[in-house]
């Protein structure tokens, strides 16, 4: 037997009368579950909704005569999901068959339906105990009548039907007791929907599970997927989906992309989910030919309006748009003098007459230095302008997703506009699937907590509930962590974040304790010490990564702030200076009214009191707002410094403590995600000694005072990235910390590549000092990248590491006296490598020239950081040519291209016409050099270099070297 998934099609659900993708049909052990010992492999790929057959006995026996026998009289398409999710899953559980049946057996059974589709439920629940739950409220209920025993899952609703069914379900998946169930629910908000950041060619902005699963591609072909996609957001009580980017295109919206969704859309409906798109506010530009997308334009309203009705004539239970404008360099009505009303209302009344909503985001971020006071700013003066059908988003903090962060003070301060929660499900901030972070905790502290903007007990879960303001909108968005992976989030563990999300989103009031306790108990089984060990493994995560990467709220500390993969994830305190406004005094961001940026203001009293004071803030969060020195002292006595050393290293040290407690669960849980999880648990320890030993270093670097308890030497290549001249000798500045007691004698080595000479540093360094040592290193002549790492020793004196990921690398370019030609692409003002050339979109081609553009020029962009090299390039989303004039003989072209701050599109060169290279798209900060072979001749020449990106896309350029080969 297997115990992972079989990859069935629909088809052979529809024997078991169910017609579920594979992700439920995992088949039951013939006596039990498998013994410890026999545990087989499986894929995480059925997530939560993973029915084993039920161990034990008396719970075995218990369960087949209640449930044994489902009953259904009628209901449409949601019930029959419901009844074909109870089939299946009691089939497995049970270890018997089940299958939905119209008339009533003898004995005791499990009925489910709704009053009008139902003689039982009429006669078993009174309809006055169905009317009050609305349309997605049910009941869970044992009946004793005439003699037989009736377990209930009635509804006002077929919807209702369908979450009372996975609720059922889950009650005997986790081994809970139904004799005197007596269980009533409804849903604490009408919005519950899963925010996909995932692009048209199939990658995900955050994403760090694969690749999308929505294949764009093949669409409007269907998948297993989609369908098992559905279950699951079903399972939680997720009624709602947007399926594309908040940085969307405007292709979602064409002719095309509409077939495609109202396949999707189609799945979907099936249980209970509607699709949302998030919309380009350009669309009418960039689909529609208009020359503006004004909202006060007549064309523009008229284009909206066309395009409305065009998607429901598709999809006649669209959910409606989601935006974001304004912010990060979107389009959006501010463009045209309007405001974010006028531009949420153009949209609103266009999917007025369908009963379709507009979520318009409340993040704008256009600058570092208003970026916690912008939202609030920019929607408060707006409050009651919004249509009533049109939502604002409001993230759940005021900057972004941080580990650590205030409640965003826009919640409540709104009482005539809609407002939702808008959470982090993937982990950008929070250590994407390297780190285990199980955020519930942090979200029930941001739900928990008390605005006072409508008095004491406005809490933001009651806001986002609508039992605050009188909205008709409001409740929760959560951005996915779903990818193409095979279990779906890329991390075995990471899941439970999206079912912690899926079921507050439901009820806010559930506690964190029985979310972990549910999760583990479907995901793992119920052996006690699996559930003990797991649940305390992911209710500590999130205080222990808070603890080794941003202590006392901290903050931004991660490089680069880009829109890569990878981005958000290591440290890099150096380039995010002014998020945590640490110096050679003291570290903190002061945020007060007094003597600050005046954030705190945006308070109700008495928060603001509380914020505003540096006594009374709370110390988790006195960083965010507070600048203090670093001999500040906390409430347990401690200094800030000694806090952060403290905090870091035993962050680190628990880590290690974590994959010891999984790796005792040998036996118990099966050996593939054992294993798997004991992997992550690797990289997750190396992780955390970088942050460790990164942000350890660097407080000491600026403080100069020693840790407490704790001793090193660290020695940091200083900048991390820096540019070298190949074939020559160049000095590259090192910094050595001695952070012990004493003077040291220190030697220092360059880890370098094969084909590098680099020669060892000797150097005294007395105690609580930072030295900076000058070290000869000769890399090659050509053209490369390598990441260089500065180790230092002195004895036994324990050394921390300094490396930094591995983007942050060093570019190795010929001298220019080498070069046919050496151009160093950026602005006209921007400072230009040693004896290099500059090339700027001023250098246009004449006659006699050396090299220059030909036609369209590009533009330039300078962004200060990195080497002179790499700071600043020339770029473009239309194709450029850079014409060169070249001597007789072959030569070849090395094209450095990549961006300091977010990804790159892929470079593609052509030369006279014909593509000779075709870079890949990279992260932030990564760069890379493309070799283009230019041919040979017996004169001198001319020859034509075009760029340019995939369509619409922009290509970077940062240098041109040429050598004579």
């Amino acid at each position: 037997m297997s115990s992972g998934i079989r990859r069935r099609s629909v088809l052979t659900a529809a024997a078991l009368g169910a017609t579920l993708g594979p992700l439920a049909l995992a088949a039951p052990a013939s006596a039990g579950e498998l013994s410890a010992a026999g545990l087989s492999a499986e894929d995480g790929y059925e997530l939560w909704l993973r029915y084993r057959r039920v161990e034990d006995p008396s719970h075995l026996a218990r369960y087949r005569a209640a449930l044994g026998r489902l009953v259904r009289q009628g209901g449409g398409v949601l019930q029959r999901s419901a009844a074909d999710e109870l089939a299946a899953g009691l089939t497995a559980l049970l270890g018997t068959g089940v299958s939905a049946q119209r008339t009533a057996p003898s004995g005791a059974a499990l009925v489910i339906g709704t009053p009008d589709s139902s003689d039982l439920i009429r006669t078993l629940v009174p309809a006055a105990d169905l009317t009050s739950l609305g349309d997605e409220g049910y009941v869970i209920r044992r009946v004793v009548k005439r003699g037989r025993n009736w377990t209930v899952v009635a509804a006002h609703t077929d919807r209702g039907v369908l979450y009372g069914a996975f609720h059922l379900l889950r009650l005997v998946q986790t081994r809970q007791p139904l004799e005197r169930a007596d269980i009533v629910e409804s849903p604490a908000a009408p919005l519950r929907v899963a925010d996909h950041w995932d692009n048209e060619d199939g990658s995900i902005e955050r994403g760090y599970a694969g690749r999308s699963f929505f294949h764009w591609d093949r669409l409007p072909h269907l998948e297993e997927r989609y369908t098992d996609y559905a279950r699951v957001l079903a399972s939680l009580g997720i009624n709602g989906a947007v399926i594309n980017n908040v940085n969307t295109s405007a292709d979602y919206l064409g002719a095309p992309f509409v077939e495609k969704l109202a396949a999707l859309a189609g799945v979907l409906r099936r249980y209970g989910v509607a699709l949302y798109v998030t919309a380009n506010f350009a669309a009418p530009i960039d689909l529609g030919g208009l020359g503006t997308a004004d909202p006060f334009d007549a064309d523009v309203r008229d284009w909206w309006e066309k395009k409305a009705a065009e998607i429901y004539g598709k999809i006649e239970d669209f959910g409606g748009f989601l935006v974001k404008a304004n912010s990060e360099g979107r389009p959006g009505p501010l463009d045209y003098g309007r405001t974010h009303a006028d531009g949420a209302n153009l949209l609103a009344r266009a999917l007025k007459p369908y009963g379709g909503i507009v979520m318009w985001r409340a993040f704008v971020h256009d600058t570092d230095a208003k970026w916690d006071r912008q939202g609030y700013l920019d929607f408060v003066p707006l409050d009651g302008k919004f249509e009533d059908n049109a939502v604002l988003q409001i993230k759940n903090g005021p900057i972004d997703f941080q580990v650590r962060e205030p409640a965003h003070p826009l919640f409540g301060s709104l009482p005539h506009t809609n407002s939702m929660i808008e959470l982090q499900v993937t982990q950008e901030y929070t250590g994407h699937t390297t780190h285990l972070c199980y955020l519930v905790p942090q979200w029930k502290e941001c739900l928990d907590f008390d605005t006072h903007k409508a008095g004491a007990g406005s809490t933001v879960k009651r806001v986002v509930s609508g039992r605050v303001h009188p909205y008709t909108h409001y409740g929760f968005a959560g951005v996915m962590n779903f990818g193409d992976a095979t279990n779906w989030t890329g991390s075995h563990l990471a899941a439970a974040n999206t079912h912690g999300y899926g079921r507050l989103s439901w009820n806010p009031d559930l506690s964190a304790e029985d979310l972990v306790d549910e999760w583990t108990r479907m995901t793992f089984g119920n052996d006690p010490k699996v559930v003990k060990t797991v649940s305390a493994l992911l209710l500590g995560s999130w205080h222990t990564y808070e603890e080794y990467t941003s202590p006392l709220g901290t903050g931004y500390l991660t490089h680069p702030p880009d829109g890569s993969v990878t981005g958000h994830l290591d440290p890099s305190p150096t380039t995010t200076t002014q998020f945590h406004k640490s110096d050679t005094q003291g570290i903190g961001y002061d945020r007060t009214a007094a003597t600050g940026d005046g954030y705190t203001a945006l308070y109700a009293s008495p928060v603001r009191e509380l914020y505003e004071s540096l006594d009374d803030c709370p110390e988790e969060l006195l960083l965010f707002l507070h600048h203090v020195p670093y001999t500040h002292r906390l409430d347990n006595g401690s200094t800030v410094i000694q806090h952060i050393y403290d905090t870091h290293f035993a962050g680190a040290a628990r880590v290690r403590g974590m994959r010891a407690e999984w790796d005792a669960l040998r036996g118990r849980v099966d050996r593939r995600r054992l294993a798997e999880v004991h992997e992550r648990f690797g990289d997750q320890m190396v992780a955390a000694d970088q942050w460790r030993d990164t942000l350890s270093a660097y407080w000491f670097g600026l403080s100069r005072i020693r840790d407490e308890r704790r001793s090193w030497i660290q020695a940091t290549v200083a900048p991390a990235d820096t540019v070298l001249l190949g074939g020559r000798t160049n000095t590259l500045p090192v910094a050595v910390a001695n952070a012990t007691g004493a003077g040291l004698r220190t030697v220092t080595t360059l880890d370098v590549p094969d084909g590098w000479r680099a020669e060892p540093v000797t150097r005294f360094v007395e105690s609580g000092d930072v030295a900076a040592v000058k070290m000869s290193v000769v890399p090659p002549a050509a053209p490369g990248l390598a990441t260089l790492r500065a180790r230092p020793r002195s004895g036994r004196v324990a050394a921390l590491d300094s490396s930094l990921r591995a983007e942050a690398r060093t570019v190795i370019t010929p001298p220019a006296s080498r070069c046919v030609h050496a151009l160093d692409a950026g602005t006209a003002s921007s400072p230009l490598l040693e004896d290099y050339t500059r090339l700027s979109p001023a250098d246009v081609w004449s006659e006699g020239a050396e090299f220059g553009w030909v036609g369209n020029t590009p533009d330039a962009s300078d962004s200060g950081l990195l080497d002179v090299f790499r700071r600043d390039w020339v770029r473009d989303s239309a194709p450029a040519v850079l014409r060169l004039k070249l001597p007789a003989g072959p030569c070849t072209a090395y094209l450095l291209t990549g961006d300091t701050s977010t990804f790159t599109r892929p470079l593609i060169v052509r030369v006279d016409g014909v593509e000779k290279a075709r870079g890949e798209q990279l992260d932030g900060r990564a760069f890379r050099w493309l070799r283009v072979p230019l041919g040979g001749g017996s004169a001198e020449r001319e020859t034509d270099l075009e760029f340019s990106s995939d369509p619409g896309r922009t290509w970077h350029l940062s240098g041109c070297v040429v050598l004579a080969d």
